[in-house]
């Protein structure tokens, strides 16, 4: 089942051999350890560039975004089984 979503979140990121690794977020409460990087692309959006990467922990999958004008992360949608 898909969610759409749109929430800030607190994140923990790796910034490693030119890469951008999330580890961790926390979204109402829960944190959420990363356990695969799926995808990552970017879209500009007049003079925002936002960086997209879809996670999964062991049971879910995210759209998390960083929008580079403000520094912000979101959890963009959820999918889980169910």
């Amino acid at each position: 089942m898909l969610e759409q979503i749109n929430e800030p979140i607190s994140i923990l990121v790796n910034f490693g051999n030119n890469k951008v690794m999330p580890l961790f977020f926390k979204w109402r409460n829960k944190r959420y350890k990363i356990e695969n990087l799926n995808l990552v692309h970017k879209k500009r959006d007049g003079g925002n560039m936002i960086y997209y990467f879809n996670v999964s922990d062991k049971t879910n999958y995210f759209k998390l975004s960083f929008a580079t004008k403000d520094l912000n992360w979101r959890i963009e949608e959820l999918y889980f089984e169910g």
